[in-house]
């Protein structure tokens, strides 16, 4: 046994999303959820993926007897035939998780709980798990996938290991009302609780640097338009351009093809004084949020945008649309909600702001923040259920 591992039972953490190097942010507050937890119990998180250009399967282990993590990276099958293509990304899925289950057993790693973070693919592997360890398992949902304005919960494939992995669960922590009635509509229930993602409030908080001297927006997301809706956010920017509101914009985060998709799109509206910045890192983020004066976030759905939690940690109101757990977050001293491609009611909104008219509470985001989503916050929450398992 060496010190990257647990010598104490451990919550198995399962995902389906998760980072990993070749996508750094993918999964990130899955990631944060683990972190958090051991903090007061040991956590052991395992993730299989495909991965693009890879040439032998790669197994890598990290961490510490608080917290571990191991990562089984395999080619991505080159068969293009669509149903033999399916089945042998199947198969290859789950001898993944066979081969991790026996990295866990050959290391007399012991288990007291599962987590299944995103049910889908990962609760095909979930049986192997089970039946070995013999323990209670939970799953906490983020996936937008069951809403209906997303629609994405169709495949009989999908549905089949969704249910049979709802079936037995012990506890179903959710990150959104809207998403656990879904949830509910599509006959998956359970013992419902509500988790925030976590906020590494060291990190986000409010940093001793000057507002830029121009009214500043920022948005930070993956820029994928069918969830972020950047399109409709940048009409209305263009609304209060029309009206010789200044102002200016940082667009943070998405790859190069979302990011010069975007911009082609910017400059056939004529919308000026919008800056990319890129994929950043955490401080990077959170300097830039405390030199901005709000954010926007005029998305077709969301689950519970961490960048709204990190917002408010940074003291900075948030625009957004009335989707996903924003109605529960956004109280009237945090920002304004508006309807889903309304886009003259966020401009209206926004030229209120400019004008001076709102008045929001710092204080109050921070105290928020705090209780729901610290990471000692978050962390407690799911001990009170493992700490008797």
């Amino acid at each position: 046994m060496n010190n990257t591992t647990p010598t104490s039972s451990a919550v198995l953490f399962l995902s389906s999303w998760y980072p990993i190097q070749q996508n750094p942010v993918h999964g990130i507050f899955i990631q944060r959820h683990a972190q958090a937890l051991s903090k007061f119990t040991p956590v052991v998180s395992i993730y299989a993926c495909s991965v693009n250009n890879l040439q032998k399967e790669e197994i890598e282990i990290s961490g510490n007897e608080r917290f571990t993590e191991i990562k089984l990276l395999y080619p991505k099958t080159k068969i293009n035939i669509p149903i033999l293509k399916q089945v042998v990304q199947f198969i290859n899925y789950k001898n993944a998780y066979k081969k991790l289950l026996a990295v866990l057993i050959e290391k007399k790693i012991k288990i007291k709980a599962i987590q299944v973070n995103v049910v889908f693919p990962v609760g095909i592997a979930l049986p192997l798990f089970t039946n070995y360890y013999k323990v209670k398992y939970t799953i906490a949902e983020h996936w937008s996938g069951y809403l209906p304005e997303d629609g994405a919960y169709n495949s009989g494939l999908i549905k089949h290991f969704t249910r049979k992995c709802f079936k037995h669960v012990s506890k179903i922590w959710y990150v959104s009302d809207k998403l656990k009635q879904a949830l509910i509509l599509h006959r998956l229930n359970g013992n419902f609780e509500q988790l925030y993602n976590v906020v590494n409030t060291s990190v986000f908080k409010l940093l001793p640097v000057s507002k830029f001297t121009k009214i500043t927006f920022i948005h930070v997301s993956s820029l994928v338009e069918r969830e972020k809706n950047l399109h409709g956010t940048f009409l209305a920017l263009k609304l209060l351009q029309q009206k010789h509101f200044e102002f200016d914009v940082l667009i943070v985060g998405g790859n190069t093809e979302n990011t010069e998709a975007l911009k082609q799109f910017q400059n056939s509206i004529g919308l000026n004084n919008i800056t990319y910045k890129g994929v950043q890192n955490a401080n990077t983020i959170s300097e830039l949020m405390n030199q901005s004066h709000a954010l926007l976030l005029f998305s077709h759905y969301e689950g519970m945008p961490v960048v709204a939690l990190e917002a408010l940690a940074c003291g900075i109101p948030v625009f957004a649309t009335s989707v996903g757990a924003l109605p529960e977050i956004i109280q009237d001293d945090f920002g304004k909600l508006v309807s889903i491609n309304n886009e003259k009611e966020i401009a209206h909104l926004l030229e209120n702001f400019l004008l001076n008219k709102f008045s929001f509470n710092e204080d109050k985001m921070q105290s928020f923040i705090q209780k729901n989503a610290s990471v000692d916050a978050v962390g407690n929450k799911m001990f009170e259920f493992y700490k008797a398992c």
